[in-house]
């Protein structure tokens, strides 16, 4: 009998002769059907089917001699015996046909109960063994235990498992033999078909850890070992690493707990292209998974102590005995042990520790730079960024940096655009500052803060320049030359890792731990913030951006301290404790200011300055007044040394009078009045004249102090204000003097108008014996700025048609656009001197509006004449409440 010439040929041919057996079967020619059975099987003697075919074929075949198994096992042994019908197929004229008529009838004689198993299984496994060719011996194999699959003895394990084991054994040869069948070019399309066969193999496997069931001893005495020594002798990558996977997956967990020291020594033997730690791998994630599923089930794992030990001493000899692993292969497997250790010893931090040394004598022993492509590898160890069972927290990562010296070192082994992505990654999570279950992250010793800063220091020296990026590290904004951009004092391009290492700085100052005694509380957040100033300094220009946290933290503790102090009952010895603390860190803070200024130069002028008066401010409010005085003067010699720009010095002088005007405790040894004419000077020698009139009119009010309700002041109770009229009417008449003398007449009315304004605020607010500021000056003042506005008015007189005419001709608008310009526009004039044009809201064209930015002479004059109106109708509503308004002439 010979086979069809193609796969369609042969099905027909199945189909044709399973029809007719059937059709025999039912008129009860038993050797009719044997025969058409035979002619069928022939068809699985064709040599040229790839694996899929073969299995399409294979599987109408089964279905069809499943309908003669079950005719057979009917009609034992009322129309014929099993057992002469086993012996007469074997007397098949080929061998295929053959063993799968005798697999056929040894398996329906084995339903039947008189039927010697043992012997017939026997018989049938070691028959198979007449089928050499990969694919026919593979399948027929396969046939006979899927047919075997529920007939096996009962009872009788060890048999049953031998007899699996023994057909595993076969299969697997023969699978591996596919590999080198037909020419070398073909071998990838071998190793694509084998793959498709491996379930075949795999299916032994599956069964035999259902034959074992729980048997712990079955396994590791007779199985496993078996099973072991046919993966490492078949030295074929492919099966190797199919193979183990499986023998991971099928078998109990517990049973991998027991064995793990043969599992992992098997790696050993392994063919050198094997991927072990795949296997490896697969193997932790059981090891893991049996930890959740307990904790599911509410029972308790069976944890061997010994575990990591096992996974470590088998890392260091796979070390030892295959050199030629690479680092790609080694780190996922040191990773994945990690995740193990983690998972079974969560509080045993020496496990990472002596992993992360490992993997840092590795990176030493490679002796070059670690390639771009293996760089996730670090990452993903480095961050935890795979530890499926791990949670990241604030709380873990400290422990490791601060428990694992390894770690810190395998880090700083790494590039520094990577160091960076890392340590920004951590500092992520340590700012989240609680753990799982809500509790605030402590660090508890300054060793342990030192370690952690330690870490960060590629962030705290390494920065974004706006002049210079290097094109090595310009995908991340680093520089490599802390001292760079020497001439980019300007430059503030911030690196969010800053913004992290400044909120770090509170973080750490918040994370001490809590000790009984209040004043020891307060000495150990000192000596953070001192250990982190130490650190940050090192970053050269970056304290720009770090040192104000510590800055304020020192401003938290002088407050915290001063608390202390005032609301318990302290000894003298305690008391002075914290008066010395609270002077010793107003000079921290000094120090951290200077600083600044010594390390940035002129980028931080404005920052330095009002940190000073800051600083100031907060003295003063301890009734510390020369150490307000110091850091006010500290301000004052910023601002006469460094600030050049005039809207700048106009800005800073009214941010030192805001400050200067609320202080109280400055008023011994005349502390307060060299400070205030110190003030005024500078507002006097202003460089623009509308600054230097404004400047000096805000000076008045730093002669007339005011109520602070929060300190307990009121009005018409608190006796001791600091209050000199006399004073406050110099200033006045002095602006005066300036606004007169300027030049521009809009500029003059507008400035003697907001005089007025002032005067009226002193008239209002005190007696004119007090203010000095009387009836008859106002009401000169008044006339003065009546004269003023009527000149101005002389030079409103521009025909509407020369103005009309001249706005068309600076707006260029097209013939095209029929938009109608508006009458007039709106201006009011800013506190710095500016004119700011109101908006429009009527639907004004941008195109338009963006022309109507020429600033005209008649428009501007309203300015003054609308703020004049506004404050004499106020002076006229006044007289309703007040009579002293009644004799001011408007």
């Amino acid at each position: 009998m010979s086979y069809s010439e193609t796969l369609e040929q042969a099905l027909i041919v199945v189909r044709q002769q399973a029809v007719l057996m059937q059709r025999c079967i039912q008129q009860r020619k038993l050797m009719d059907a044997l025969k058409h059975a035979s002619m069928m099987l022939t068809e699985l003697r064709k040599p040229d089917l790839s694996p899929k075919q073969y299995y399409e074929l294979y599987i109408m075949i089964f279905d069809s001699l499943s309908l003669l198994s079950s005719y057979l096992t009917d009609n034992h042994p009322k129309l014929h015996h099993l057992a002469d019908l086993y012996e007469l197929v074997q007397y098949a004229g080929n061998v295929v046909p053959r063993l799968y008529l005798m697999i056929t009838v040894g398996t329906s004689y084995l339903k039947c109960a008189d039927s010697p198993r043992e012997e017939i299984l026997k018989d049938m496994i070691e028959m198979c063994r007449g089928v050499q060719n990969p694919m026919r011996g593979l399948f027929l194999r396969y046939y006979l235990s899927q047919r075997t699959k529920q007939l096996l003895p009962e009872n009788a394990i060890e048999f049953n498992a031998n007899f699996v084991i023994t057909n595993f054994i076969e299969m697997n040869k023969l699978w591996v033999r596919l590999q080198h069948q037909g020419p070398l070019r073909e071998r990838e399309q071998r190793t694509k078909e084998r793959k498709e066969l491996q379930i075949l193999i795999g299916s032994q496997l599956v069964r035999l850890s259902q034959i074992v069931d729980d048997n712990l001893v079955i396994y590791r005495d007779n199985i496993l070992p078996v099973i072991l020594e046919q993966v490492v002798q078949c030295r074929d990558v492919v099966s190797q690493e199919y193979l183990l996977d499986i023998v991971c997956q099928v078998f109990p967990d517990e049973f991998h707990l027991s064995t793990l020291d043969s599992l992992l020594e098997s790696t050993l033997h392994m063919h050198p292209d094997v991927s072990i730690n795949k296997n490896v791998l697969t193997l932790i994630d059981r090891l893991n998974g049996y930890i959740d599923r307990k904790e599911q089930e509410q029972e308790t794992a069976q944890v061997d102590s010994d575990l990591f030990k096992v996974f470590w001493n088998y890392l260091k000899t796979l070390n030892e005995e295959r050199p030629d692993l690479s680092l790609q292969q080694f780190v996922p497997l040191i990773e994945s042990i990690m995740a193990l250790s983690l998972r079974w010893y969560p509080d045993n931090l020496s496990n990472l520790n002596a992993l992360y040394g490992f993997t840092a004598q590795k990176c030493k022993d490679y002796g070059k730079a670690i390639p771009q492509s293996a760089e996730y590898l670090f990452v993903n160890l480095l961050i935890l960024q795979n530890f499926e069972y791990v949670k990241r927290s604030a709380a873990l990562f400290y422990n490791i940096i601060s428990q694992c010296e390894s770690f810190r070192e395998l880090l700083s082994l790494q590039n520094v655009p990577l160091q960076k992505s890392i340590i920004n990654t951590i500092l992520d999570t340590l700012l989240s500052t609680s753990t799982e279950n809500g509790d605030v992250l402590v660090i508890d010793s300054k060793t342990n803060l030192e370690n952690l800063l330690s870490v960060m220091e590629p962030l705290i020296r390494f920065r974004v320049t706006a002049t210079t990026r290097r094109p090595s590290n310009s995908a991340l904004g680093l520089s490599d030359d802390p001292t760079e951009d020497e001439e980019g004092n300007g430059s503030w391009v911030l690196d969010p890792s800053q913004e992290k290492l400044a909120k770090f700085c509170h973080l750490a100052v918040r994370s001490l731990p809590k000790e009984s005694k209040q004043y020891r509380n307060v000495e150990n957040q000192v000596e953070y913030l001192l250990l982190l100033k130490n650190w940050y300094y090192k970053g050269g220009k970056n304290i720009k951006y770090t040192y104000p946290a510590i800055i304020t933290n020192f401003w938290k503790l002088i407050r915290k301290s001063h608390l202390l102090k005032s609301r318990q009952k302290l000894t003298k010895e305690t008391e002075n404790n914290y008066s010395n603390m609270i002077k010793q860190l107003f000079k921290y803070a000094s120090r951290c200011i200077n600083d600044l200024f010594n390390v940035c130069g002129s980028s931080v002028i404005d920052t330095v300055y009002k940190l000073n008066i800051q600083s100031a401010s907060l003295a003063d409010q301890l009734s510390l007044g020369e150490i307000a005085y110091d850091f006010f003067s500290q301000a004052f010699t910023v601002f006469e040394e460094s600030l050049s720009d005039l809207n700048t010095q106009f800005q800073a002088l009214v941010y030192m009078m805001q400050s200067l005007q609320k202080t109280r405790s400055l008023y011994q040894e005349n502390y307060y009045d060299s400070l205030i004419v110190r003030c005024t000077l500078h507002g006097s020698r202003l460089l623009r004249k509308q600054d230097q009139c404004r400047a000096v009119y805000l000076c008045s009010h730093l002669w007339w102090a005011t109520e602070i309700a929060v300190i307990g002041e009121e009005e018409g109770t608190t006796t001791d204000f600091y209050r000199e009229g006399k004073r406050v009417l110099e200033c006045l008449q002095r602006s005066l003097r300036v606004a007169d003398s300027t030049m521009d007449n809009i500029q003059s009315c507008q400035l003697m108008i907001e005089i007025l304004n002032r005067c009226l605020y002193y008239f209002i607010h005190g007696d004119e014996h007090d203010t000095h500021v009387s009836v008859k000056y106002i009401n000169g003042l008044i006339e003065l700025i009546k004269t003023n506005l009527k000149s101005l008015k002389l030079e409103e007189q521009v025909s509407e048609q020369q103005q009309s005419a001249t706005r068309l001709q600076d707006l260029h608008i097209d013939d095209q656009d029929t938009t109608e310009l508006p009458s007039r526009k709106k201006f009011v004039m800013g506190l710095d001197g500016t004119y700011i044009e109101i908006p429009r809201t009527n639907g004004t064209p941008a195109s338009i509006s963006n022309k109507l930015n020429s600033v005209y002479i008649n428009e501007m004059i309203h300015i003054p004449l609308e703020h004049f109106d506004r404050t004499c109708e106020y002076i006229v509503n006044q007289r309703e409440i007040d009579d002293r308004f009644k004799v001011i002439v408007v």
